[in-house]
């Protein structure tokens, strides 16, 4: 005998419990997740390539902050949040510079260097916390030196 439930979502189109739903969206997930990983390659590329050009420092910073948010945006795809957090420090960052002063610069080549270990890494949350430690440190001592405020989450 069928409970009336699964009569009910047996009758509805395309109709299934909850824990079906789930494990159809982690396939369908796990199949994205290599383009996406793929995608994020990219993006650092794209940062060394913007850190290594000579366009001006308003260029440069809105390319650099945009490759961060991209990296932001395919994080889904990571095993861990690490690379999300460090995009995120990057973008924050970014807004705070008025222009690529050398300590700025050293900033931007700590955080992509990060991303860099932290990207399809294993999932080893010791490191992590003390890379993304480390990255807020740079952080608010580059906040500190120019009297900018904690951004708020």
């Amino acid at each position: 005998m069928r409970p009336r439930l699964g009569q009910l979502m047996a009758q509805k189109s395309g109709g299934m419990y909850v824990a079906e739903a789930l494990k159809r969206a982690d396939a369908t997930l796990e199949t994205l997740r290599e383009p996406s990983l793929t995608g994020i390659d990219g993006y650092i590329a794209a940062l060394d390539a913007l850190l290594a050009s000579d366009a001006g420092d308003h260029a440069r910073i809105e390319g650099l902050y945009a490759r961060a948010a991209d990296i932001v945006s395919l994080c889904g795809a990571e095993r861990n949040a690490a690379v999300q957090v460090a995009a995120r420090s990057l973008c924050d960052l970014l807004d705070g510079a008025d222009g690529l002063t050398p300590a700025v610069v050293a900033g931007i080549k700590v955080h992509v260097a990060s991303i860099k270990l932290l990207h399809r890494a294993d999932a080893d949350p010791a490191m992590h916390d003390v890379i993304l430690q480390g990255l807020a440190s740079v952080l608010e001592k580059r906040q500190g030196e120019s009297g900018d405020k904690a951004p708020s989450a």
